[in-house]
Formats: structure tokens, sequence, C-alpha cells
């Protein structure tokens, strides 16, 4: 006998529990391990945060049920690994360097490129392990001892490996291509990095005449400024309002210097303003793509600065004025030549860096791309014939759609810090592409005769190195046992945003070059809004920190309230705090349970063992019932990624049928013999399933419990078939539950307290033990009646509650007076006449009906009042 009730406090306080646990398993190295061919594989790439980064409420839904998985796969005796690391954030890194400096003083030209990467090293390492510390506090279990860091010079050696191959092999090119510019920031930015914000704006009409002017053409436009490089005005080619004008020309506002074409295109949207639409390839994708089919010129007027620019065509007197500026003079240009036909106020979306918050401006750059469509065609066929599935199923059409209209991908960006391409130019600019400067050098000399070069500023794009990840980390180029018995992992777990930016590319370079997929399974975790369904911000208030909810409920109360908010075929979680709130309720009602059993007179057994199973009583043989068809299930919801219903089920387990019902039945006398063994084995299983969701409560608690290992991290996972299984016992436990229930709701009915007299008319079949409980149970006193139906289900729901005559006669009164006066009431409205004759006729019927219905059942409580000898 172990356990005094004395070694567990009143109460539990996660403040004290979880970071000494923590720091445990932490010391302990519960977190690692090794390759072992003897055991199948569990591995997860944990998507690597920002260095910048710090925990918000979307790492709960994303990053608990990766801590979830492997730690079930863990107690399965799984070969299980999460595998941690961090993204060193070009863009938002240096963000934050460029602030920084600039409230020294300093601008990042003046420091220079070596030192501001100095600078971005030494931030990194004194700021960048903060979100792993708050990881921590979340109770998130990764393997620390291999964490990685894109910036790794192991990692960074795979980066130009797979730049250098993809070049060599002809999918890396440089060229001039429309790009997404951020003016402020001073760089292009990936899709990934641009939000589209709705705004107020105008649409303009302006008409660009004939030479001659017998016609012109009306079009409208949301960007006056880019009429300077206008080069043909496009319409659908099934647009009868303009079919005589193709192909002849107008003049191009506001210079009216330059004649352009009037073409047909498809992709013009005949309902869009006038149906006719200007054509600028250098300054927008639709009319670039225009451009490239009719092999059109692409003059750009806009610099690097936003500033319109006469380098490639004149653009007169608006040369140097910022774009919004030359925006204005041209509206005021057309309006004063009477080429604005109206102007009309126009909600649209506009593109902005998600970094610098500045107006995105798409140019024509010459910039480093890699050629997508041969990398795209296997990562398609493997979605195809089933290598690569997605959890729900229907985000594997968004990476398919992706993958079937793929783009060439723009690599390089103009930062200092991150991944600087492996590309150096001779002083003719002749490209040497190599891994190391040594090899460039070599290279260089023996094809160009030169040892002079100078190396490309540009860097990756840092979805290119996250690309490499599942393999990355496990050593890939050199042929590591992680690498030999790691790869590809079991699933990726990310977010729907991401799934062509990051996971598309994991498959198609994992293909590439390592010729399998990197994970057979995506599951695609939902998104965090708020309660309203709004996206959670610091301007509009509604941001909630999980830092601030561990503190106040506990890292287990929060990831329990989390997951329980997830549903499987959800797109979101629309986040209420009171469900951490319950799950702190939880948490204690767990915590009593477990003091309740440690201060049984008995004490706890020694080994967790059951009673033979003759002895074992129907409350036993129900709860053991249970917890077997419990393990299958939230063995299966794991299993589907189903962590909401896997929540819910361990939830109704432990709160409802293990508390609520079995915990109170053990107090019956005749359970007396087998309870401590029952509750023992049924806790410490029950612990066990716990523990994946709540890790910190459910280890304090085996600990208390007899148990066998140093922890439950190691412990295994409950095995069902070591459950005994009496479906004929828990089905007559279910029977006494409906009753105790429908006595239950007679009490509330009628006014009744708790713990009141009451008498329950118990048929005789019902049975000794049954009719224990059911006294137990309902607080009640047995009357023995004659025995009802054809078996115990039927008897037990022939019971009845007597109350105490006085009470009935109260509550019968009360009913009376309530009822006369609804009778009163509906006599009242539908005497008027007014009433009946506005009403509508289905209102005054439903009145009607609502009366007599006031009417039967008062007359029903007099009649039942009168049986009593009593009057209203």
């Amino acid at each position: 006998m172990r356990n005094p009730v004395t070694d567990l406090p009143k109460t539990y306080d996660p403040a004290s529990v979880e970071p000494r646990l923590y720091e445990s398993w932490e010391r302990s190295g519960l977190f690692h391990e090794d390759p072992d061919p003897a055991r199948p594989p569990f591995i997860i790439p944990m998507p690597p945060p920002n260095v910048t980064g710090r925990a918000h409420l979307g790492h709960g839904s994303t990053y608990t049920p990766q801590d979830v998985l492997t730690r079930y796969h863990r107690m399965l005796g799984d070969n299980a690994d999460w595998l941690p690391g961090l993204d060193h954030a070009a863009i938002a890194t240096e963000a934050v360097l460029v602030r920084e400096l600039s409230k020294e003083g300093t601008p990042r030209e003046s420091l220079g490129r070596e030192k501001f990467v100095e600078r971005a090293w030494e931030w990194s390492r004194t700021y960048g392990g903060t979100i792993n510390e708050q990881f921590r506090k979340l109770g998130f279990g990764p393997d620390w001892q291999r964490g990685r860091f894109t910036m790794d010079e192991q990692l960074s050696a795979a980066v130009r490996k797979v730049f250098v191959a993809l070049y060599r092999e002809g999918l890396i090119y440089r060229g001039k291509r429309l790009i997404n510019w951020d003016p402020k920031g001073k760089t292009t930015v990936s899709d990934a990095e641009v939000e589209h914000v709705e705004q107020d704006s105008y649409l303009w009409h302006v008409r660009y005449p004939g030479k001659d002017g017998s016609y012109a053409i009306e079009i409208a436009t949301t960007r006056p400024e880019t009429m300077l490089a206008d080069v043909a005005i496009a319409v659908h080619p099934d647009d009868e309002r303009y079919t005589s004008l193709i192909g002849k020309t107008v003049l191009a506002p506001p210079l009216l210097q330059r004649e352009i074409p009037i073409i047909a295109d498809d992709a013009v949207d005949m309902a869009f303003g006038t149906g006719a639409v200007k054509v600028t390839p250098a300054h927008d994708a639709t009319d670039y793509e225009i451009g490239l089919r009719h092999e059109l010129p692409m003059p750009s007027i806009m610099d690097f600065d936003a500033h319109i620019t006469g380098d490639d065509i004149d653009v007169g007197e608006y040369a140097g004025l910022n774009r919004y500026i030359a925006r204005e003079r041209i509206v005021a240009s057309l309006r004063s030549s009477g080429l604005l036909v109206k102007e009309e106020p126009h909600r649209n979306a506009i593109a902005k860096s998600e970094r610098s918050g500045d107006v995105i401006e798409p140019l024509l750059s010459l910039q480093w791309f890699v050629t997508m469509k041969p990398l795209a065609e296997p990562a398609l066929k493997a979605y195809h014939d089933g290598r690569l599935k997605f959890v729900p199923e229907r985000y594997g059409r968004t990476y398919e759609q992706w993958l079937e209209n793929i783009r060439d991908w723009n690599i390089s960006r103009q930062l200092w810090w991150g991944h600087q391409l492996p590309v150096w130019y001779t002083p003719n600019g002749d490209v040497v592409v190599a891994e190391t400067q040594e090899e460039a050098l070599r290279m260089a000399q023996d094809r160009f005769g030169t040892l002079e070069l100078t190396r490309d500023p540009d860097t990756l794009d840092t979805w290119f190195s996250s690309g490499l990840w599942p393999f990355s980390i496990l050593g890939w180029p050199e042929k590591t046992p992680e690498l030999e018995h790691w790869y590809p992992a079991q699933v990726l777990v990310t977010g729907w945003e991401i799934i062509f930016l990051w996971v598309a590319r994991m498959v198609m370079l994992g293909l590439h070059f390592l010729g399998e997929v990197p994970f057979p399974t995506v599951f695609i975790a939902p998104l965090v809004f708020d309660a309203h369904g709004r996206k959670m911000s610091k301007s509009l208030g509604n941001a909630i920190d999980p830092m601030d909810l561990v503190e106040r409920y506990g890292a287990d109360a929060f990831r329990m309230g989390v997951l329980r908010q997830m549903r499987l075929e959800g797109q979101e979680i629309r986040f209420q705090e009171s469900r951490c709130e319950e799950a702190r309720n939880f948490n204690n009602k767990v915590w009593n349970a477990t003091r309740y059993m440690l201060s049984l007179p008995e004490g706890l057994p020694s080994a967790m063992t059951l009673p033979k199973s003759d002895a074992l009583t129907l409350a036993d043989r129900w709860i053991l019932t249970r917890l077997h068809e419990t393990i299958a299930a939230v063995s299966d919801a794991f299993d589907r990624f189903d962590f909401g219903g896997a929540a819910e089920i361990i939830w109704r387990f432990v709160w409802y049928e293990f508390c609520d019902w079995y915990l109170e039945a053990t107090k019956a006398p005749e359970n007396a013999a087998t309870r401590a063994f029952v509750l023992s084995f049924v806790w410490n299983n029950a612990m066990r399933l716990l523990h994946p969701i709540a890790p910190f409560i459910s280890e304090e608690v085996w600990l208390a419990l007899p148990h066998d290992g140093a922890s439950i991290m190691t412990a295994t996972w409950p095995d069902r078939l070591e459950v005994p299984v009496d479906t004929d016992a828990a089905g007559r436990f279910v029977s006494l539950q409906e009753t105790v229930e429908r006595i239950r709701n007679l009490r509330s009915d009628i006014g009744l307290a708790p713990r009141a007299p009451l008498t329950l008319a118990v048929p005789r079949n019902v049975g000794e033990e049954l009719a224990g409980l059911l006294a137990l149970l309902t607080a009640g006193d047995i009357e023995w009646v004659a025995p009802a139906g054809s078996d115990v289900h039927a008897a037990l729901a022939a019971v009845e509650g007597r109350a105490p005559k006085s009470v009935l006669i109260e509550r019968y009164r009360k009913d009376v007076a309530r009822l006369r006066s609804e009778v009163e009431r509906g006599e009242k409205r539908l005497g008027n006449t007014q009433f009946t004759a506005k009403a509508a006729a289905e209102v005054v019927a439903k009145e009607r009906e609502k009366l007599e219905g006031y009417r039967s059942e008062l007359h029903r409580v007099e009649a039942a009042l009168a049986a009593m000898g009593e009057t209203a």
C-alpha cells in the first residue's frame, strides 16, 4: 500500500508543476531519439518558426498536434522524434535590424554587408531562442538536441549544392521577368509575403482617341500613373462593341505622343468597366502575360524607389515624381484635356508587403528563377497516384491547382541577411556558379582565363532553404543514419496558406534529390480567428497571447482548450478562451479524483492488477468496458488526426463516466472489496490516454499512482486487449444511468433538493445490486413493488420516484397559479377583437392552440390535487 493523500497538495498548481516536470524531462533526455532500424520510425519535421517569431495562437492549432502525435507514437513504441529548428526569416530579421540601426542613426549601407551580417548573427543568437523557450512553456517536446537553424553551415552547404545542381541541370536561370517589388524594403517578395487589403479608391474612365479623331475607345483603370507605359488596348475577341476597332491604333494619354494598337485577347473581362483595358506589361501580371502572347514591347516607367523614370520611354514632365504624385498630376491633365470621361468611387484590393506595409509594385527586373514545370510534374504525379495525401482531403485540390498552373519561381532577393547566391561574375559578365569560392576560381580560370570575380550580392528566397528542410536537417547530402532511417518523415503538420509556398516545394525538391516524397501525409491545421471570425491583430485589439493563457490556466489547459475547438473537417477555429477555463476545471476534477483514490482507507495496491473476473461488480465491469472502448476510440482518432474528437472522447470518459459515475459507485458497500484495484487500473490507463494532450497533470498523477518506470513519457500506450469487456453488464449499467437521470430530473422538476427524501418504487426483478446503486446515486429510499417487464432493462424503466405528499402539493399549487395566469392572459388576448381582426390567421390559430394546451394542463394538475384531497 502506498501514496497517502497528504503527498498531493490540496489544489493543483500548474505554475509549480509544469516547469519542474519539463526541466526533468529535458534533463533526462526523454525528448531525444537516435535512429533505430528495429522500430518503425515516426518522424515529424517541425515547420521552423521565424527566428524573429513569438508564440501566437496559431502555434496552438499547428504545433500542439505535432507534440500530441510524437508523444502518442513514442508510447506506441515507435522510433518517434520531432525535429525542431528555426528559419532565418531574411526579410523579417533584416527589417528588425534596419529599424535598430535607424534608431542609432546608422544606415545599413554605411555599416557595410560584412558587419551587417555579423550583427544579424549576433541578434539571432541573442534573441532567436525566445520562441523555443515559449514552446517549452507550452509543453512542446521536440528533440532539442537536434535543433537546426537554416543558416547553419551544414544546411547552408545543402542549399548551395541544390542551387548548383539545379543550375547545371538547366533548371535555374537568370532573366528579366515581372516580380513583386517592395519599394520600402528594397527587395523582391514572394507571393506569401504579400497581403491583399481592401481600400476605397477610384475607377477612372479615360478616352483614348484615334490619331485622326474619327474614333476613340474608353477604358477604365485604377492606376492612371502606369498609362505612361501603355503599349496596347485589349478587348475580348467576342465583344461586338469593339470588333470594328481591333487592329486600329489610338494615341496613349496623357502625352498623346505614341500610337498603340487595339488587340483582342481572351483574358479581358467584358463585364469589368468598359470591357476595354490598357495593357502595361511591365507593371501588371495579367498585362505581362498578354504582352508575351502578343510579343508587345515592355517599357518600364517605375524605378526601385517607386518614382517615375524615363529610362525606357519618354515620360515627359512626370519624370522623377513619386508614383502617387504622378497619379494626381496625370488625372489633372486628363481632366483638363477632356480625356477623363468620369471618375467613380471604387473599392479594390491592393497588394501590400506584409513586412514593410508598403504597396507592392509589379516591376520587370533581372532576377534569378527556377524553372518549375519539370519539378512540378513528378510532384503532381505523386499526389495523383496516392503517394502524397492531404488531411482533410480537400486541401489536395489546392496543391493540385497550384502545380497545374505553376509559374517559374523568383528566388533572388535584394537582402544581405540570408544565403548569398553561389554566383560570381567575371569582368566580362560571364557567369560562374559553384558551391565554394575556391571552386568558382578554378572554374573561372579554366573557362574564362581570369581569377577576378565579383559575387552576386543577392540572397536566396527564404523558402528555397525551407524547401530542403525535411532532408537537410537529416544531414543531406551526407549519408547519415538519420537520413537512411528517418527519410521520408511520416507526417507534416502545417497551415493551408503555405501549401504551395512550402509543402509543394518540399515535395518537388525531395522527389528530385532523393527520389521519394518527403512525407506521405500532410495534415492541414485550422487557422485561428477570434470568436466573431475575425483575424486576430493588434489593431483590432483582439489578439490573444498564448503565454497569457498559460499563465492563467496552465499549459495543459491551453492545449486541451485549443484541441477541443478543432474539428477534422473545419477550416478555422473561432477561439473561445472559456474553453481553456473549462480545461482548467477539468484538471481540477482529475486532481480531486486522484486525491479521493489516495485517501481510501485500504490504500491502492502496489501493482496495477485487477481482481478475478467473478469478483468484479457491475460498476467495475461497466467502467472497464468503457475503458476498453475509449482506448480504441482515442487511438483511432489520433490515427485519423481527429484531435478534437480525441480530446472530447477523453474528456467524456474522465469527467462524466469515471468521475461522475464510477467514482460515486465505488462508495457503495458492495464495491469496497474491488474498488482500489479497479480505480488504480483504470486511472493509470486514463492518464496514459490523456498524456499526449495534457502531459503535465497526467505525469504528476501517474507518478502518484502505482506505476512502472521513471516517467509516463516512457510508459506504453494502453492496450485495449488487456482490458476485460462485459457488454451485458455495461448495458445494464447504462439502463441504470438512464433511470438515475430520470429520477434526478424528477427532483429538479418538482423542486426537491438533491438529498431530500424520495421514495423509489422499484420492481423486484431489478435485483439487489442495481437497486443499491440506484439508491446511492439518487439519494432515494427503496420500496419494492411487483416485478415489471420481461428483463432488467424494462424493470429499470418502470422504476418510479415518489416525492413526499407535502412537496407535491406545494409544486401542484405553484403550477395551478402559473397555468391560471396563462389561461387568463390567453383569454384576454383572444377576447380582444382588434387582435383577432388584425393579426394573421395563423397567429390567432396558434394563440388558440396555446390556450387550449394551458387549459388541459390546468385541468390535469387540479385533478391531481383533488386526488390528494387538496384544492388550489
